[in-house]
């Protein structure tokens, strides 16, 4: 539109000249003087339009960048630790009397037996231990009790005292401990001879131990 209004204004101007020459002193027209009002007021704008358009800078608003929504990171949960079971303290036991092992005998069993069979003269006279004491199973009470599975009972007779050292002590000194009676009644003291530590010798008394240790 600007650019025709810049063709069509020339063109009114010399409309306008040109009848002007040919008509002399004739009045003007208001309708002319309003054009050339116009066109004056047209070319006053152009200049203007001309002088600024260079200067002219189109403003761009800067649009704000859109806000890029970054995740979280994922938030670790935190477990407990698991109790670590604490094992069961074991109690401890009070301490059990040790049982006590029998000595094994160091004799001759053989050699035991004849010395079981042998007559011997003590203080309470002539005597063998077959006289007073039965070697079988039987159990048979004759003055003494019957000595068979003895080295057995002979554990737990005395406490403390294993089965040797409890028929070493029945041999020697017979009225340490005396056995309880039976069907046949109790055992006096002094029934067996006090002095065989001196009728026998430690060799028969480790050899009549040993037989003895044979009866079960």
């Amino acid at each position: 539109m600007q650019r025709f209004t810049r063709i069509l204004s020339p063109v009114l101007l010399i409309a306008a000249v040109f009848l002007t020459a040919a008509c002399g002193t004739v009045a003007t027209p208001e309708w002319a003087a309003d054009v050339q009002s116009t066109l004056v007021a047209q070319v006053s704008t152009d200049e203007y339009l001309t002088a600024i358009a260079p200067t002219l800078t189109p403003t761009l608003t800067a649009v704000p960048p859109t806000a890029t929504h970054t995740p979280e990171p994922p938030t670790a949960t935190l477990v407990p630790p698991t109790e670590t079971p604490v094992p069961a303290t074991a109690t401890p036991l009070p301490p059990t009397e040790a049982p006590v092992v029998a000595a094994a005998p160091a004799g001759d069993a053989a050699a035991g037996q004849v010395v079981f069979n042998t007559t011997y003269t003590t203080a309470s006279g002539a005597w063998a231990c077959m006289l007073c004491h039965s070697p079988a199973p039987e159990q048979l009470r004759l003055i003494g009790p019957g000595l068979w599975n003895i080295s057995v009972r002979a554990e737990t007779r005395v406490a403390g005292q294993s089965a040797y050292d409890y028929l070493h002590a029945a041999i020697v000194a017979p009225n340490d401990y005396i056995v309880p009676e039976d069907a046949g009644g109790p055992y006096p003291p002094g029934l067996m001879p006090q002095n065989y530590a001196e009728v026998l010798t430690p060799a028969d008394l480790e050899n009549v131990i040993a037989y003895l240790y044979t009866l079960k």
